[in-house]
């Protein structure tokens, strides 16, 4: 059976804009203030974003929009979540019912930021500044600022689909 190769042949990468929000409400509160504060229309996927690694496992929730204008998805997630740790021995004491909470960070190399706002188009058809300008101005929003997808190490958690 012949095998057959794609020489030089690059896939091209969509181009995406994220968002660094800081703020210390609750991840359904967010969305429905971005949703109030921006006028879009985010609702909960019914698929969670999880991540399993051999210490803990996290179901972050993902809330998505598509905004038809843009022609962009945008998608609005915790960076920090609860996770389940994992059971590492034997129980401890009489009741212990193995499941112990952790605090989980998503995308390590942004341990301070809290939420994740992912939206999928490129920076020259999209307008950043008005928007981070609207996340700013919600009340319960510490600050907002554009973060540089180059320098996240794992990108596989920022696909939503």
């Amino acid at each position: 059976m012949a095998v057959h190769k794609l020489m030089n042949w690059e896939m091209e990468d969509e181009g995406f804009l994220l968002i660094a929000i800081h703020s210390s409400i609750e991840p359904y509160r967010m969305a429905y203030m971005i949703n109030k504060h921006l006028g879009l229309g985010f609702s909960r996927m019914d698929r969670d974003q999880d991540i399993i690694s051999p210490t803990y496992e996290a179901h972050y929730p993902v809330y998505a929009y598509f905004d038809k204008e843009l022609n962009a998805p945008y998608y609005l997630v915790p960076n920090k979540y609860w996770g389940n740790l994992k059971q590492q021995g034997p129980a401890i004491g009489l009741f212990h019912d193995g499941d112990h909470q952790i605090k989980t960070v998503l995308i390590k190399e942004y341990q301070t930021v809290d939420y994740l706002l992912k939206i999928e188009r490129e920076e020259a058809f999209f307008p950043l500044k008005k928007t981070l300008n609207s996340i700013s101005g919600i009340p319960q929003v510490i600050s907002a600022y554009a973060i540089d997808s180059y320098t996240i190490k794992q990108q596989d958690y920022l696909i939503f689909e």
